[in-house]
């Protein structure tokens, strides 16, 4: 169980487990002292509502947590193993990996490898590889959507099944080629990174409609510095025109949302920035402000280096939030496209 851990009255999952046990809750010492420390390291006393993070049922024991103040607990009852545990997954995900390596110290790792692709639905995607996805293969891969990005997961039954399971990574990227951007080690923001390095190329970003998060994106990459320059968040159109150089004219004659202001805010940060590559993002998220011609979800994607300047428009379904995230992803997509020399088309690309 996950959750419910924390130090407030909604946090009830200690007294639950000790309901359903039949036990007392009681103080372990050696939680207090992990809490009072985490809360020292911070500069800080620890609040008096915070002991009762180190109650646990009496005949557990607790779960140490190094990336928060609520430690988990663990017992056995009847036979069956029980572990609770914090949510938050940076916290929860390295004591669960800990808790399952004591109670199954025997246990043969699994070899796990997944591939990842965007531009590509799943059906698309898994009609290409059906033939890996038959229920009563050995080692059948199976696909999930999720964050818009199509994956592949591969499971061998054991580590001497590396060398198949590697194999069929191969199968997947391949039949999933040009849309699959790595093995699931790194994101679609990290394809792009690891190209720029390999080139020596620096990235400048114009964002409208995606407000500043195609350039939180890239800075979530580690060693971004060394490749992405920066960005202009131009949500209005004076800032267009006084910080990206998108002509007045421009938008008074084809609107905002267009692809002769994408290109122009591609290229205006390109020139401002300095930069080898400017990506730019112009459209309509909603949940207003669309029309019959450009309904809630259109956006144009600019994108200018020194072999020219494109635009593509998409229509993305979704609400505002989706609409936002898939214009990002595609801006994403579409420059690593440019940097492999790819030409496809992508999901909700619109022909215009």
């Amino acid at each position: 169980v996950t959750g419910g851990l924390g130090p407030t009255l909604d946090d009830v999952t200690r007294e639950a487990f000790a309901d359903a046990l039949g036990e007392d809750l009681e103080e372990d010492p050696a939680g207090v002292d992990h809490i009072q420390r985490w809360f020292a390291s911070t500069g800080r006393q620890m609040p008096a509502g915070n002991r009762k993070q180190a109650l646990r049922p009496k005949a557990s024991r607790l779960v140490a947590n190094g990336n928060g103040t609520a430690p988990g607990f663990q017992g056995t009852h009847r036979g069956l193993t029980y572990l609770a545990l914090p949510g938050p997954p940076r916290e929860m995900e390295p004591m669960l990996d800990d808790a399952l390596a004591s109670i199954f110290p025997d246990a043969t790792p699994r070899p796990t490898r997944l591939v990842r692709a965007f531009g590509i639905g799943e059906s698309v995607a898994a009609g290409r590889i059906e033939a890996l996805m038959e229920r009563d293969r050995r080692l059948p891969v199976a696909t999930t959507v999720s964050d818009s990005i199509v994956s592949a997961r591969i499971r061998g039954e054991s580590m001497a099944d590396v060398p198949e399971v590697d194999r069929l990574v191969e199968e997947v990227l391949a039949a999933w080629s040009p849309y699959a951007f790595d093995r699931g080690e790194g994101g679609l923001a990290g394809a792009v990174g690891d190209r720029c390095r390999d080139r020596g190329a620096r990235v400048a970003t114009a964002e409208s409609c995606t407000g500043g998060l195609l350039g939180g994106e890239l800075t979530e990459v580690a060693g971004s510095s060394a490749w992405y320059v920066g960005g202009v968040v131009a949500y209005e159109n004076a800032r267009k025109r006084d910080d990206l150089a998108v002509p007045a004219e421009v938008i008074d004659t084809h609107g905002a949302v267009s692809a002769e202001v994408a290109r122009a805010m591609a290229e205006g940060v390109m020139t401002r920035c300095d930069a080898d590559v400017g990506l730019s993002t112009t459209g309509i998220a909603g949940p207003g402000g669309g029309s019959e011609d450009k309904p809630v979800g259109t956006v144009w994607i600019g994108l200018a280096d020194s072999t020219g300047t494109t635009a593509r428009c998409f229509r993305f379904t979704g609400d505002r939030p989706l609409v936002r995230r898939r214009t990002v992803l595609a801006a994403l997509q579409m420059l690593r496209f440019r940097f492999d020399g790819v030409d496809a088309p992508l999901l909700w690309e619109a022909v215009e």
